[in-house]
């Protein structure tokens, strides 16, 4: 070697950068002027010569193999700083290669000030793999967070997935790592290879990747940050009483069947349920073979076999144009516990808490301003990108309480003594304030299982500010009532009454959700225990109850079979949506029992009640026709609903004469009222004036 370039060696950094410990790769790597000229290096494993071709006068110079491991200098005499390119040959064949380290990522102080404040709600825009240009040069810049690295490298199918080659740059005291590559393309796959300082190394997926491969593996993909020309979309205030349609995974894209996304069949199918929004699952959860457990793998991406997000993009654009709001699904609680993700990803408990695993997922971290910024970049992500109307959070027990999952001496309570995880009601909070102030007209929905308080009460009071809560309680409730006998529900006729003690301390959305009841009539009416229409029959009675009760609705049919069933939905939605009667969901003077203690006979009876107008609403859970008599005001009433009437498939035909209360003491009034009620059917009469 000249011994005017070997004393210009530093020989420790270069061991570092050979052995793939370097943290500041930056600093030897590329070309640095120094005293009568450049000096060039570059570390190429393998590489059998390489050559530094000035992009300019084109002249070709040797470099010198400094390090037989593939480590090679040059100096370069001269004042001028030039524009190159490595030749490097590589078992016999030349390879044209660019300098990597001559585009160093930024990661300036505000940002670093904003991370550390877990205010960067945009930070998808700086973390991750982003196709850009530098210096007039196409590329892909990588930028990731890994503060208890001691090396960080991008490795994919460009540089044999070996983590010696593209060694990232510590931008940021913090831990964060860049890296520019020119000319890679979109849709290279990478991982990030983390080594520790014990000198463990592993591969990680990006926790910013947009896209995920499809097929075998579990790479990520580079990819574009898709938007479409629906910048002009505009939210509209949502309605006071709405109607949503719970759309299963496959179909919103069937791989089988077609290539895009079914729009005009999807917008067919929420008309034909009488909805007016539809309901997105959770677009992120994968079932990928190379990893073990089912759920999100990325929080950036899309199902890759299920959802491209071109076709959702296109599909949201579709749906808007036919005046149907969009809600999306994300469940930010958790993570899979896989070792290729989010767990350990720096060697530490970056993202996780120090809770075990419950149900084969880690809990984050919520007392991290990191984790927090991360998650509500990651719903801002995808109300951005696909200009939700809404947004349908899941897992909120799991975010709101300390002990969810946990037997007693397995956690240890709050500052004050109580279950709540102080820090996890601080991010949904921190959420909600952010969705409504960057996107005016979001609607944001609480998924809960637990009577829990205060989460559609807004911030100025107290609350956790969703707009809605859907209460998956109120549905297992409802379905493991209709699925007992007739002897089984005279003795749990509770489950029945219990619903109206806590539906007013929220503003509910009573849902049946795709993910649990499928998507057709069938699945739903198959627990129930009678014949066929019976079965029928329970289902009309299941739907509208559910549509009588306070709260707004969401539906899972999107294949159904029955004609008559589809006119029922129509009915019950257009009811619903037109009466004032039901415009109080979220108020107690809004409903009124008149009789909820008939066990015995299976009946439920109550008033949904507006400021002059009141109706009736009784249901008969028997599998007898009863002569029903209950107290109310005095007053005729005239039959305007039955599930049962022949229209909805069943044999009932509306009397059209209203029906005058009689002075017979019942209920604790002084008049009552006699009708006659089928069996599994709901009846509702509107009041039409006192004698």
């Amino acid at each position: 070697m000249d011994n005017k370039l070997y004393k210009m060696m530093n020989w420790p950094e270069i061991e570092s950068v050979v052995y793939s410990e370097c943290k500041y790769p930056q600093n030897i790597l590329g070309c640095h002027e120094i005293q009568g000229g450049f000096l060039i290096q570059a570390f190429f494993p393998g590489a059998e010569s390489v050559k530094v071709r000035n992009l300019k006068t084109e002249a070709e110079t040797l470099m010198e193999c400094v390090d037989e491991e593939g480590f090679f200098a040059i100096h370069i005499a001269g004042k001028t700083a030039f524009t190159y390119e490595y030749l490097v040959t590589e078992a016999g064949q030349e390879h044209v290669k660019p300098e990597v380290y001559g585009f160093i990522p930024s990661f300036w102080g505000d940002l670093s000030q904003k991370l550390d404040a877990g205010i960067l709600y945009d930070s998808y825009k700086y973390f991750g793999a982003h196709f850009a240009e530098r210096k007039g040069i196409l590329g892909t810049e990588f930028i990731t967070y890994a503060p208890n690295a001691e090396r960080v490298s991008v490795v994919g199918d460009f540089n044999g997935w070996d983590g010696r080659v593209h060694q990232m740059c510590c931008i940021d005291e913090r831990g964060v790592f860049g890296i520019f590559i020119p000319g890679l393309p979109v849709g290279a796959l990478y991982k990030f290879e983390v080594k520790l300082s014990s000198g463990l190394t592993y591969l990680k997926r990006d926790p910013f990747a947009f896209e995920l491969e499809k097929g075998e593996g579990d790479a990520c993909v580079v990819s574009t940050r898709v938007k479409s020309d629906r910048a002009i979309y505009k939210r509209t205030e949502m309605p006071d009483r709405f109607t949503m349609l719970s759309i299963g995974p496959d179909e919103l894209y069937n791989t089988e069947e077609s290539t895009e996304c079914e729009g005009d069949s999807l917008f067919s199918k929420i008309k034909e349920a009488g909805c007016d929004c539809v309901l997105f699952p959770d677009i992120t959860k994968c079932d990928l073979k190379a990893v073990t457990d089912n759920g999100t793998v990325s929080f950036f991406a899309t199902n890759p076999s299920l959802f491209p997000v071109t076709e959702l993009s296109k599909l949201v654009s579709e749906l808007h144009k036919e005046g149907i709001r969009v809600f999306l699904t994300l469940e930010p609680s958790g993570f899979i516990a896989d070792n290729g993700g989010l767990r350990g990803y720096d060697g530490t408990r970056l993202f996780e808490g120090n809770e075990k695993e419950i149900s084969g997922r880690f809990s984050f971290d919520w007392t991290k301003p990191f984790v927090r910024n991360f998650l509500i970049s990651a719903c801002d992500y995808f109300v951005d990108l696909l200009d939700a109307d809404g947004l349908c959070i899941g897992g909120t027990d799991r975010i709101l309480y300390l002990d969810y999952g946990k037997f007693d001496g397995e956690w240890l309570p709050n500052i004050y003594g109580g279950n709540e995880n102080l820090y996890g009601i601080e991010f949904l909070k921190h959420l909600n304030s952010i969705l409504h102030k960057r996107y005016p007209g979001i609607v944001t929905v609480a998924k809960d299982s637990m009577v829990s308080n205060n989460l559609t009460l807004s911030l100025e009071e107290g609350g956790l500010g969703f707009d809605y809560k859907i209460h998956t309680q109120f549905d297992k409730d409802l379905v493991r009532y209709m699925n007992r006998d007739i002897n089984g529900r005279k003795q749990f006729y509770s489950e029945l009454t219990f619903s109206p003690v806590y539906i007013y301390c929220e503003r509910f959305i009573l849902s049946l959700l795709n993910e649990d009841y499928g998507r057709s009539e069938a699945r739903l009416s198959s627990g129930f225990s009678f014949d066929e229409d019976g079965k029928r029959a329970n289902l009309r009675l299941l739907l509208s109850y559910m549509f009588m009760h306070p709260g707004r609705k969401c539906l899972p049919f999107t294949d159904v079979k029955d004609d008559k069933l589809k006119v029922l939905l129509q009915t019950l939605s257009e009811l619903y949506k037109t009466r004032d009667e039901f415009s109080n969901d979220d108020f107690s003077d809004g409903f009124e029992w008149v009789n909820a203690v008939e066990s015995e006979q299976c009946v439920v009876s109550f008033l949904r009640k507006s400021k002059d107008k009141n109706l009736l609403i009784i249901a008969n859970f028997s599998d007898k026709p009863l002569n029903f008599r209950m107290g109310l005001e005095e007053g005729s009433y005239k039959e305007i609903f039955a599930s049962e009437q022949i229209k909805f498939g069943g044999n009932y035909k509306l009397s059209g004469r209203s029906k005058q209360t009689s002075k017979v003491r019942c209920d604790g009034k002084e008049t009552s009222l006699s009708v006659k009620l089928q069996p599994f059917g709901v009846h509702v009469y509107e009041k039409t004036g006192a004698d």
